[in-house]
């Protein structure tokens, strides 16, 4: 065996002393080959570093080991920059080299001309291959250069964006290797032409000829040509490649034709480069734009061959209606639907939609073209297929929206000469640190700023300088900004030793972060925690429990509310009988008959809508009749949440039956005829003077008439009550489940009478108006000093009602038409922030991004509202896009009261645990103090005093102290007994201090002239006081037993002149809508916002004509 020694290579001991016959002893010549990878494609940064080392070892051979160790230095220090402004630079030998940041957050970079794939290729072929990619086939493309293999078939996946290939993926498969080709899954693979006589005998297999731009498959047709090598005139007819959309495919073309991807065309009427930089620059950017535009209408092309996914798609319930989605769908376009929906790939992209740190989600919402839909009774499902609305001049708005995404300007930060080897490496990273600081100088733009703390953190933590890289990245995060790399966070995290570990937790930005105890669970937690997966199959293939039947039905549409899911449980299950400890279980066939007549009834009820043009735009057609013989002739009957109306189909007559808020008595009776003596019917009185009972023969489907018309007629007359239109959507939704669930059982052999008897649960609020259970509210409880104008459920499409726990109002400009109307902003002990239009109290959005619950409003501004939580983080959301823009850290404790100063420069903000900071609304530059109280969670409330001294309220006191923290007075209240009372509510006027206690119905008014006690009030039938709140000249107390109460000051005294039974649970939050309003909410027993108006009354006519112009969606 030969020595390992002979085949050790060192160039360093040859020397010029040595002669040529020493010399040719010692030399020993093997070939080797240099390897450049990395995880990210770019091509042509790689191939111009390799070209570089290439050429230094031609002219220094003997150096090779130097000149590799000064290459390999070299490109492992070159950052990759993250989507921005900033592009890296470096020197490499004579070439000056830009590694450019990708094109948007979450995308890989694409360093490839993507232009070059129409010169291969026809964009009918492109198209093809795209979809054949959505459809997971097994795929190889083929060249007889293997140079084009892998920038070819990155491109295309640069193109399919957002849709990411997870699979098998092997760019260059060796001839020895073919065998891969035959493995099962699915893969994607690149080879070498001359193997393609061998893949097309490969059952199941798409191969993509670049060199002719063709794509074969290997069916049996194509292997009996395959003895013709040079017979591909018709190898496409044999592929089942299905067409995609054409409007959007359309509005591609266009968009294609406007992009120049020809440099040396583009570029003939300019003057010549006269260096190889700037040619190489010219260039380079030249393909950047290219790139930037290609992927830019691709990405238009998916947001409108998807727009009608989100339609169908439940965010918060995590499914997606495969079904209903492709029957909205054109016949000619199905089959391309019915392929790629299936898939895995499709999949991951609606988990993309779903999930709030989808890096490309928000950029396919904003896109998304505008439609019109009318639908049943907000179940969510599109009444007619929504048109996509797609012209020419829409789509270069929507090109023109992505492209507002790519930054227009860049600048390239040059990295700093590399200076010897390994032992400046310190030194290296230090420098790049201060020219960053240098570019953000020059550049202060807020995308400049978190490209660099992106870099610089990178920089740091290469450096060793792992704590300081860490608060780095903590800066960058406060900013909101997309770019925080949370995956390498926790990787550091875990990667840090316990010394470090406890000096990271000793410091100020670790503990004020939430995110680092985020970060600081099991990795694999972590990275799925926020990840959501979509449930698309919607009919369950077994028994299923109240628990997952609860999942199926929120699922489909069909309920959200928990108390309705467990009234269908029951009335599915009636004649199912089970074993002692036994669970009862709803059957797959009696779901699926109950779902398939949901569905039927809801076509049907669509159908009739689009040749109804009689119907208010705001009303649902709930329920249709066969044709059927009335008093009117042989006609139709149909039902909505306003009226009952008849309809002849051949000559299209349509007469108002009766509105339902007419209706005297629904009942039941035969209708005698010459050939059936028993007809069954139904027999409508009207409450109007003069009017006739309506009759109509129904036969079987009387009882489900009767059942449907009651249900929805006694829901709305308890809605009128009570003034909260939610409870006519709830009664329509109820009649909706009763009709499905009796018209699958008309056809059972089931006892009709047990039958119906099982469907009596379902019609609630039938139930309700007959005295079966208690009415929620009665108006006989409200002083004739209220009048209960509007009710609103927050949680109406929730399966638990939450607890209201913040309102405030922002007021709209009467002045200013273009200015938005007036809004009321509702928080949610769901960790949900809702918005309404006062004017039509109608919910505009939903903020789903608050990670905690909101307990505390300021509107800061014009433009930001700051929301305090309950884990110490104070979001600033945006008002006119309701999405927070930035986090600010700090507090460790809920934060329980927020302020503005005098010159409306800054905010002052309190946590429970006594912690006050005071922030600069334009920079968010801080200070804090603690209130000098070792006491733990008494910080109830803090309030601006007019001499820029805050008032703090605790459990037991309150504090007039100075903005550095300093006590200036103190407040103590004493209970009857003497004893230290509990403090909930404080309202803080001029002269006077209230403070309600929480365990007994007292106020105490303290006067702050005098420092005083004033006077004490106690309210009657009171447990405990949770609000106070002041609107001219009455201050309003909501109270633990739902009661609200109006104390009159305008004499200058405080006496209690009206009080009502505002809500069913503890009144939770109280804020005033302008001049005349007054909104109270309570907690989650209730769940709902009442609307006050003082003095004014209204009659139940007055506020019957107000519901029936709010929208029922």
């Amino acid at each position: 065996m030969v020595k390992e020694e002979v085949y050790k290579i060192e160039p360093e001991r040859f020397s010029a002393d040595l002669t040529t016959l020493q010399q040719a002893q010692f030399r020993c010549f093997i070939p080797t080959c240099v390897v450049l990878v990395s995880k990210y494609p770019y091509f042509e940064v790689m191939k111009d570093c390799l070209s570089c080392v290439v050429s230094k070892l031609k002219a220094k051979s003997l150096e090779f080991k130097t000149v590799l160790q000064e290459f390999a230095l070299t490109v492992t220090r070159v950052p990759v920059p993250p989507y921005g402004p900033l592009n890296v630079g470096f020197q490499m030998g004579m070439l000056h080299i830009d590694v450019r940041a990708p094109l948007s957050v979450g995308r890989l970079p694409i360093d490839v001309h993507l232009g070059n794939l129409f010169f291969l290729f026809s964009v009918e072929k492109i198209l093809d291959i795209l979809t054949c990619l959505l459809m997971q086939q097994n795929m190889v493309f083929v060249s007889a250069d293997i140079s084009l293999l892998a920038p070819t078939i990155e491109s295309f996946m640069a193109l399919i964006y957002p849709f990411t290939w997870r699979y098998v993926y092997v760019p260059l498969v060796p001839s020895s290797c073919l065998d891969l080709l035959e493995a099962p899954g699915t893969n994607l693979y690149g080879c070498h032409n001359s193997s393609l006589k061998k893949i097309s005998k490969i059952p199941g297999i798409v191969a993509v000829d670049i060199d002719t731009g063709n794509i074969l498959s290997a069916t049996d047709e194509c292997h009996n040509r395959a003895s013709l090598p040079n017979d591909h005139s018709n190898d496409d007819e044999f592929l089942e490649i299905p067409k995609m959309p054409t409007d959007a495919v359309y509005i591609l073309k266009q968009e294609l034709r406007k992009i120049a991807m020809n440099y040396e065309l583009e570029r003939g009427h300019l003057l010549t480069p006269l260096s190889l930089s700037e040619a190489r620059s010219q260039r380079a950017d030249f393909h950047h734009n290219c790139n930037s535009q290609i992927v830019a209408a691709f990405f238009q092309l998916w947001v409108h061959i998807f727009c009608e996914v989100t339609d169908f798609l439940k965010a918060e319930k995590k499914h997606f209606n495969r079904e209903q989605f492709l029957e909205s769908q054109a016949k000619n376009e199905r089959s391309f639907y019915s392929k790629v929906l299936h898939t895995d790939m499709f999949r991951q992209f609606l988990n993309g939609l779903i999930n709030k740190d989808a890096d490309w989600g928000q950029s396919f919402f904003r896109l998304l073209p505008k439609v019109s839909s009318s639908g049943r009774l907000c179940t969510g499902i599109p009444a007619n297929r929504l048109s996509k609305a797609i012209t020419k001049s829409s789509s270069g708005c929507l090109n023109q929206n992505i492209a507002d995404d790519i930054p227009q300007k860049t600048t390239t930060f040059l990295l700093p000469a590399i200076l010897g080897v390994k032992h400046q490496q310190v030194h290296f990273y230090q420098r790049c640190i201060e020219e960053l600081g240098n570019t953000v100088k020059a550049d202060s733009s807020s995308s400049m700023q978190a490209t660099c703390l992106y870099m610089k953190a990178l920089l740091q933590i290469a450096n060793g300088n792992t704590i300081e890289g860490l608060e780095t990245l903590n800066e960058l995060h406060v900013t909101g900004s997309k770019l925080c790399p949370l995956t390498l966070a926790q990787k550091v995290l875990e990667s840090i030793s316990d010394k470090e570990r406890q000096k990271l937790e000793k410091m100020d930005f670790f503990k004020h972060n939430s995110m680092w105890r985020n970060l600081g669970t099991d990795s694999k937690t972590f990275q799925y925690s926020n990840t959501s997966t979509v449930s698309i199959d919607s009919v369950p293939k077994r028994p299923v429990d109240l628990e997952a039947f609860a999942k199926h039905v929120e699922q489909l549409d069909i309920a959200v509310d928990s108390e309705v899911i467990s009234r269908l449980f029951h009335a599915l299950t009636f004649n199912k009988e089970t074993d002692d400890g036994e669970q009862m279980k709803v059957m797959p066939d009696v779901f699926k008959r109950f779902y398939d007549v949901w569905n039927k009834q809801e076509s049907d009820c669509q159908q009739v809508s689009a040749c109804i043009d009689k119907l208010d735009w705001n009303e649902c057609l709930l329920k249709v009749s066969a044709l059927v013989k009335t008093d009117y002739g042989m006609g139709h009957i149909g039902l909505t949440q306003k009226r009952l109306f008849y309809f002849e189909d051949t000559t299209g007559e349509y007469r108002e039956i009766i509105q339902l808020r007419d209706i005297d008595n629904v009942e039941k009776f035969n209708w005698l005829s010459v050939f059936s003596p028993r007809n069954p019917a139904l027999r409508i009185y009207s409450k109007v003077k003069g009017a006739k009972p309506f009759r109509v023969a129904l036969k079987r489907d009387c009882d489900i008439w009767s059942a449907v018309i009651k249900e929805v007629w006694s829901g709305r007359l308890i809605s009128v009550q009570e003034k909260d239109i939610h409870l006519l959507q709830q009664a329509a939704r109820n009649a909706l489940i009763a009709d499905a669930f009796l018209t699958s059982f008309q056809d059972s052999k089931l006892s009709w009478t047990e039958v119906m008897a099982a469907a009596t649960n379902l019609c609630y609020f039938t139930n309700l108006m007959h005295g079966a259970f208690e009415v929620i509210l009665s108006m006989d409880d409200i002083s004739s000093s209220f009048t209960l104008a509007h009710r609103i459920n927050p949680s109406a499409t929730e399966s638990e009602r939450a607890t209201v726990e913040a309102l405030l109002y922002i007021a709209g400009s009467a002045a200013n038409e273009d200015s938005q109307s007036s809004k009321l902003w509702v928080s949610l002990g769901s960790n949900k922030v809702v918005v309404y239009d006062v004017a039509t109290w109608l919910c505009e959005s939903r903020l789903i991004s608050v990670e905690s619950r909101v307990y505390c409003f300021l509107q800061a501004d014009d433009k930001t509202i700051w929301a305090g939580t309950r884990d110490g983080l104070i979001y600033v959301i945006d008002m006119e896009t309701v999405t927070s823009e930035r986090q600010l850290h700090g507090h460790n404790d809920t934060v329980s009261g927020m302020c503005l100063s005098q010159d409306s420069r800054r905010v002052y903000s309190g946590s429970l645990d006594g912690h006050v900071f005071y922030r600069d609304i334009a920079t968010f530059e801080s200070t804090d103090f603690k209130i000098g109280t070792e006491k733990k969670s008494d910080l109830i409330g803090i309030w601006l005093n007019a001499k820029e001294t805050l008032w703090c309220g605790l459990k037991d006191s309150i504090l007039l102290i100075t903005d550095t923290g300093v006590v200036l007075k103190t407040l103590e209240l004493y209970d009857v007994w003497g004893k230290p009372g509990i403090i909930e509510s404080i309202l803080i006027q001029q002269d006077r201090i209230w403070a309600g206690f929480s365990n007994f119905g007292e106020i105490v008014i303290w006067n702050t002239q005098s420092w005083t006690e004033q006077s004490r009030l106690t309210l009657d039938g009171c447990t405990g006081i949770t609000n106070i709140f002041a609107t001219n000249n009455k201050v309003c107390v909501g109270t633990r037993c739902g009661m609200l109460n109006i104390i009159d000051i305008s004499s200058g005294s405080a006496e209690v002149s009206s009080h009502c039974i505002a809500h069913h649970d503890i009144i939770r939050s109280i804020c005033s809508i302008g001049d005349k309003y007054i909104a109270t909410g309570s907690a989650s027993r209730d769940g709902r916002i009442a609307i006050w108006r003082l003095p004014l009354q209204r009659t139940i006519l007055e506020a019957e004509d107000a519901i029936q112009q709010i929208v029922v969606p």
